[in-house]
């Protein structure tokens, strides 16, 4: 007959298993302290550029390495492609953020740099696209809203936003959109991981 073991009991056989690594331990703390710095910097409006490269600076060898890769990937997951204009505001510390982590990298300067273009491309590319489809979908939505007009009046008005059917296009079309600047991006991070050496 077979012994029914507690969970208790089989808990406790999982966990003999396990060994702490200290220098995993370290690591991972450095990691985060790299991180916690970074959100510190974009999140704080009293944290200044000079501030953070102080703090930054007090550092060395293969910790700073480690605190650096916390910046890193910190600075990585706050690019993400625009909602509105408005990202601009927040984008300057994103851009300064990237310039310390950089510590003088011209090229991965310069990347970062370039990306508040792409942005800005992105959502000029947004606007245009939304603008081509309502003019494309006007003599259908026209029809559409004669036909409307017989059974609703003639003050009745359908806007582009209010036809389901416009709607899926474009939300088709954006999701197209999203992706080609999606895989940019990813590249372009995967760019800046590489030149900050980080893995």
């Amino acid at each position: 007959m077979a012994i029914i073991k507690s969970a208790w009991e089989l808990a406790l056989e999982k966990t003999e298993a396990l060994q702490v690594d200290p220098v995993k331990i370290k690591r991972d703390l450095k990691v985060k302290e790299g991180r916690q710095l970074a959100a510190t910097f974009l999140n704080d409006i009293d944290a200044t550029k000079e501030g953070t490269e102080k703090q930054f600076a007090q550092f060395e060898g293969e910790d700073k390495q480690l605190v650096k890769e916390g910046m890193t990937l910190t600075l990585l997951s706050n690019l993400s492609l625009p909602r509105s204009a408005a990202f601009k505001d927040a984008f300057a510390k994103v851009v300064q953020l990237g310039l310390i982590v950089a510590e003088g990298n011209e090229q991965a300067g310069e990347l970062i740099s370039q990306l508040e273009g792409f942005f800005s491309q992105y959502l000029e590319n947004q606007d245009d696209l939304v603008e081509r489809m309502k003019q494309q979908f006007a003599p259908h939505l026209e029809q559409k809203q004669a036909q409307l007009r017989k059974q609703y009046g003639p003050n009745f008005i359908l806007r582009p936003e209010q036809d389901p059917e416009f709607m899926k296009l474009l939300d088709k079309q954006l999701a197209q959109l999203d992706e080609q600047y999606t895989n940019i991006l990813s590249q372009a991070k995967e760019q800046l991981k590489e030149m900050l050496g980080v893995a």
